[in-house]
């Protein structure tokens, strides 16, 4: 070998390269779950109104009942109606902001109002 690629493995191995790799590897894959599973998040009901562009109604179920931080979060993206057990309202929320909210991991399903609402 010569002497550029001994010095390229060399840092290769040094232990703080080594360990933005390992970060850089987890934090590759954390974003690739993410954006895996979001679409699955959003109801088939919601797909035709993400190609409208035209602002929803949803109701954003979640796997515990929301906290202060969750609602005040949600208001960033549209206006916080109610909270009905684990399930909080949300009116015009932006299609973008849509498939944002679909990204958060705590978030495990994303419908129309009308439907989960009764």
């Amino acid at each position: 070998m010569n002497d550029s690629a001994m010095s390229l493995l060399a840092v290769l191995r040094h232990r703080s390269v080594a360990f933005l790799l390992v970060v850089l590897v987890a934090w590759g894959g954390w974003e690739l779950f993410l954006a895996m599973t979001a679409p699955g998040r959003v109801a088939p009901a919601l797909q035709s109104a993400l190609h409208e562009r035209a602002p929803v109604a949803v109701a954003i179920t979640l796997g515990f009942a929301p906290e202060n931080f969750h609602i005040r979060l949600f208001q960033n993206y549209g206006v916080v109606s109610g909270v009905r057990g684990t399930t909080v309202l949300v009116n015009r929320v932006s299609p973008d902001d849509l498939r944002r909210i679909a990204r958060y991991y705590w978030v495990q399903r994303i419908t129309p109002q009308a439907e989960s609402v009764r």
